[in-house]
């Protein structure tokens, strides 16, 4: 009897073993190798129409997939006029090694830089690239400005009978610190910029200028990040400043700081507040009740009312329906490429916001999106 009951736990255990080990070799249809250089919410919103379109198309074809995802972790820095790009692409060059002794079969890059690696090192390996512009190079004022132009143009409907309108952006505050080295504190006597403070920039230049151009008074507030302040307490303290000013509407770019304080933490896990304190479960609000238009369509869903802009997630989703074609339907190539057209952008309200501050949207913008 005890023999034949040790027989029996030796069989389970065998079987429990072989089950186990069966599953730990089971294997997905596909590996992805995705990458990108620095995170930003805009790419964050690439990388959410990606995952969710291409889920959907695996699952309805029977397919699965897996991700591996690598960062370089390096930002292109501008020094006046030369942009050094060495340390990233040492980086990016890794990541591609990376993806190759996984066997993917596929990259997906979300940055110039991770293409380009990919491309080059990766040369038997199809890739796609969707490129979040905002969030990945340096813009010309030429390509940005129909978008922009189009987001004052809004401001001007929400509020038609304003003398000035409103600007608030995030000034890094970094002086001359060359923070191209590790660790550099000390002062090289050179400006050095971040990509996303130039777009930033960028795009306040061409809304000032553009308000300007309609005879109105851009009041712009630029706050620095300091130990003292949280930033949300820097972008209460602006919106109720520019609401002191007498502005009728007021722009925020797409900026990576204010975006993470506008739609956190529901999008983005860096950030810890909102910019509208009643989404973020406070019954009353501490900010002034401003209208706001933003930079970005996902921006906007969180602290804006109105505005104009490209819908990144709808990118994501079409560079999805590309690796699914490439992967599953067989499509023939070797690089496939989904670039930012500011032209084609599409306008959005937000009622719940517009309920939350007691603004009525007007019917001439309700137009433009219906």
């Amino acid at each position: 009897m005890k023999k034949r009951i040790a027989v029996v736990i030796l069989i389970v255990m065998i079987l429990s073993i072989s089950l186990f080990a069966f599953a730990g070799c089971s294997k997905v249809d596909y590996v992805i190798g995705m990458m990108e250089n620095t995170e930003h919410f805009s790419s964050d919103m690439v990388m959410k129409g990606f995952r969710e379109t291409l889920d959907k198309l695996m699952s309805e074809s029977g397919k699965t997939y897996k991700i591996k995802y690598r960062k370089s972790g390096g930002e292109v820095i501008k020094s006046g006029d030369e942009i050094s790009y060495e340390k990233i692409d040492a980086s990016e060059k890794e990541n591609v090694g990376f993806m190759k002794n996984k066997g993917v079969n596929l990259i997906f890059a979300m940055s110039a830089t991770s293409a380009a690696a990919a491309v080059e090192h990766a040369k038997n390996v199809p890739t796609v690239f969707a490129q979040a512009a905002i969030a990945d190079r340096e813009l010309q004022e030429s390509e940005l400005s129909y978008q922009v132009q189009k987001q004052v143009e809004l401001m001007r409907l929400i509020a038609p009978d304003a003398s000035k309108l409103g600007i608030l952006y995030c000034d890094s505050g970094k002086g001359k610190v060359d923070y191209r080295e590790p660790n550099n504190k000390e002062n090289t006597g050179k400006e050095v910029k971040t990509k996303a403070e130039i777009n930033a920039e960028l795009q306040v230049k061409i809304a000032k200028e553009y308000i300007e151009s309609l005879g109105l008074e851009a009041v712009i507030v630029g706050y620095t990040k300091e130990e003292d302040k949280t930033h949300d307490t820097h972008v209460r303290s602006a919106l109720n400043n520019l609401k002191k000013a007498g502005v009728g509407c007021v722009f925020i770019p797409v900026d990576n700081t204010l975006a993470s304080v506008a739609i956190a933490p529901k999008l983005h896990e860096r950030g810890n507040t909102n910019i509208y304190t009643s989404n973020n479960g406070i019954e009353e609000r501490e900010v002034a009740n401003m209208p706001i238009v933003c930079g970005d369509v996902q921006m906007n869903e969180f602290c804006g009312v109105a505005t104009y802009a490209v819908d990144y997630y709808q990118m994501g989703a079409a560079a999805a329906k590309e690796v699914y074609d490439i992967l599953v339907g067989g499509k023939d190539s070797k690089y496939s490429e989904f670039k930012t057209d500011f032209t084609k952008g599409k306008y959005v309200i937000n009622e719940k916001i517009a309920k939350d501050i007691k603004f009525e949207i007007p019917q001439t913008i309700k137009d433009l999106v219906a």
